[in-house]
């Protein structure tokens, strides 16, 4: 099949950009591990925070790396962002951010993983996917509601890239991040990466079209600072040019070049061999003739 590829610049109005992610997380609790979507916008979502966008799983794992149960973990919905228009204000349910306690205190004390799966809609501008710890600010402000609870210190990012693309796969598409591996050694680390998304629409050869992205990415790993949370950043920024590919069957011209190319080589082919056949029979009887 024959693919013709034009660059163009974007001047349609696209949909919202769809991130699909999974990723498995071995040393992070899914109580402990924080989900956050921020971009230049103003957005800022988490996992805790009634995310409307955030379409997002989480499967725990156990040391061994395998799925505890059949059922997800729902992260405690602890935090409201209420927008005035002026100023963005935090809403806290104590009671949901202390269930959230218990569990990354009973998640850590397994020592668990996690596996995050699914999909986030965000606005079509710069933005930062943020897989980090919960760092619970109301217990750093009112560190008087812990008691005898205290928050697990979890340093180890280590992580398994299953799948990480913008949106719809067409035939043959690559995504540089899938199977992508990091593992921690003794020293704590943070990931970046930045990618250049660019807007692809993908014919078939039915003329059906197919609007995705396709990315590049730039990793840096830098060892954890102190007093920083170790975090996994995932920067993406779009492209204002666009990638049009059109997937179309070769022409008859092409069809019958490439039929005359086959039948040739196999006339030649032929015309070899008969040689050398004749060349041997003709050793063979020559051999014959001076034998007495």
């Amino acid at each position: 099949m024959h693919r013709v590829t034009v660059m163009s610049v974007d001047l349609a109005r696209r949909h919202a950009l769809t991130i699909n992610v999974d990723i498995t997380f071995p040393a992070v609790p899914c109580a402990v591990l924080s989900i956050d979507v921020l971009d230049i916008s103003g957005t800022a979502e988490n996992d805790a925070s009634f995310a409307n966008h955030m379409h997002v799983h989480k499967m725990r794992l156990d040391k061994a790396g395998n799925q505890i149960g059949k059922a997800e973990y729902h992260t405690p919905q602890s935090q409201q962002i209420m927008d005035t228009g002026s100023e963005q204000l935090v809403s806290v349910n104590i009671q949901e951010a202390m269930q959230h306690l218990v569990d990354m205190e009973d998640e850590a004390d397994h020592s668990e993983g996690c596996h995050v799966y699914g999909t986030m809609e965000v606005k079509r501008v710069a933005g930062r996917l943020h897989l980090s710890v919960h760092q619970n600010m109301v217990f750093q402000m009112l560190p008087q509601l812990l008691g005898t609870h205290h928050i697990p210190k979890v340093l180890n990012m280590s992580h398994v890239v299953k799948h990480l693309g913008f949106g719809p796969h067409y035939p043959g598409q690559l995504n540089p991040l899938d199977g992508y591996v990091r593992m921690v050694g003794k020293e704590p680390y943070s990931y970046k990466y930045f990618l250049k998304v660019v807007p692809t629409e993908f014919y078939n050869r039915l003329g059906r079209v197919t609007e995705t992205h396709q990315y590049s990415v730039t990793e840096y790993a830098q060892p954890l600072q102190r007093g920083y949370a170790p975090a996994v950043d995932v920067h993406y920024d779009l492209s204002p040019i666009v990638m049009t590919i059109n997937e179309r069957p070769p022409s008859l011209l092409h069809f019958i070049v490439r039929l005359c190319a086959v039948v040739g080589g196999a006339f030649a082919i032929t015309r070899l061999t008969d040689r050398w056949v004749d060349w041997l029979v003709r050793l063979v009887h020559k051999g014959a003739a001076r034998a007495p």
